[in-house]
C-alpha cells in the first residue's frame, strides 16, 4: 500500500520547453494547428474578394431595409 502511494507522489511533471523530453504526440499537434491557421489564412487571402463582396452585398440590404423602413414609417 505504501508503494502506491509513493508512486502517486512521484508523478512525472515537465515544464520543459518543446524539444526537451518532449513526444511525438505534442508535435503532431502543433504541426497540426500550424497546418490549420495556414488554412485560414491562404483561405482568407484567395477568397478575399468574395467575402468583401458578400460583406457590401449585406450592409447594402440592410441600408435598403432601414430606408423602405424609414419610408413606410413616414407615410403610414
Amino acid at each position: 500500500m505504501r508503494s502506491i502511494e509513493k508512486n502517486k507522489r512521484k508523478q512525472k511533471s515537465s515544464n520543459l520547453p518543446l524539444g526537451i523530453g518532449s513526444s511525438w504526440r505534442t508535435w503532431v499537434l502543433v504541426g497540426a494547428v500550424a497546418l490549420g491557421f495556414l488554412w485560414v489564412v491562404l483561405g482568407f487571402v484567395f477568397c478575399r474578394n468574395i467575402l468583401l463582396g458578400i460583406l457590401r452585398g449585406l450592409v447594402s440590404l440592410v441600408a435598403l431595409i432601414g430606408f423602405f423602413h424609414f419610408l413606410f414609417t413616414r407615410i403610414f
